[in-house]
């Protein structure tokens, strides 16, 4: 394992790390840094340890809220996949009338089919019989 040297609360130290971990182990100390810089009023004031206890407590709290803005993302995409798996319920269920509705139309599409060609054949018949008559009544 390689190992890094680092500045941490103005101490020097070297660190092993394994190499896939190196860009987050050099963020965390920037982060760890960086905190320590927003506490250079209390150096002198109070201890060093005091002070990582505030950065400590600091960081805990941040993490509360991340964890607390996870949750809630987490909760909101339950409740967006409940609500798609409804909207697919609905959508399926007015499919399947849309389908029943069209089969019904086929059905009443080819009665008038059928109706059609009989009215065809009654007018066939009629006009044969019309033609009749005029031939009858013209003797």
């Amino acid at each position: 394992m390689p190992d890094l040297k680092i500045t941490i609360f103005n101490q020097s130290l070297k660190l092993s790390y394994l190499e896939n971990e190196k860009e987050r182990l050099i963020n965390a100390v920037d982060v760890l840094n960086q905190s320590w810089n927003k506490f250079v009023n209390l150096r002198g004031k109070v201890s060093d340890q005091k002070i990582i206890t505030l950065i400590s407590l600091e960081l805990q709290d941040s993490i509360r809220d991340y964890e607390d803005k996870l949750k809630l993302k987490i909760k909101n995409i339950d409740l967006l996949k409940q609500e798609i798996k409804e909207k697919n319920n609905d959508l399926q269920n007015n499919l399947e009338k849309i389908n029943k509705l069209n089969l019904e139309i086929e059905i009443k599409n080819k009665e008038i089919l059928k109706t059609e060609s009989v009215l065809d054949e009654i007018n066939h018949e009629l006009s044969q019989i019309k033609t009749k008559i005029l031939a009858h009544n013209d003797e």
